[in-house]
């Protein structure tokens, strides 16, 4: 699916990929959310919330690409530390 705005529904579906390519690397959260607040995208994970950690970028910058392309390119170089905090 290609991101094409930021609203309710591409958030939902974004932070369900991100989960996906998480589970698919052996780590869950309990707790994974993805917010947007000007134009900035953040997407929370914790398994404890007063620990809660979070990944911030542009969302201007992912408009037109594939959403599995953004999780992987967001996720895939921070993989070692996420599997860390699990």
């Amino acid at each position: 699916m290609i991101f094409t705005t930021v609203n309710k529904e591409s958030l939902y579906e974004l932070c369900d990929i991100f989960e996906a390519f998480l589970i698919e690397h052996d780590i869950m959260f309990k707790h994974i959310d993805l917010r947007e607040e000007n134009g900035i995208i953040s997407f929370l994970f914790c398994n404890d919330p007063e620990k809660a950690r979070s990944i911030e970028f542009e969302a201007q910058h992912c408009f037109g690409l594939e959403m599995e392309y953004i999780a992987v390119e967001i996720l895939e170089p921070i993989l070692p530390r996420l599997k860390l905090v699990k």
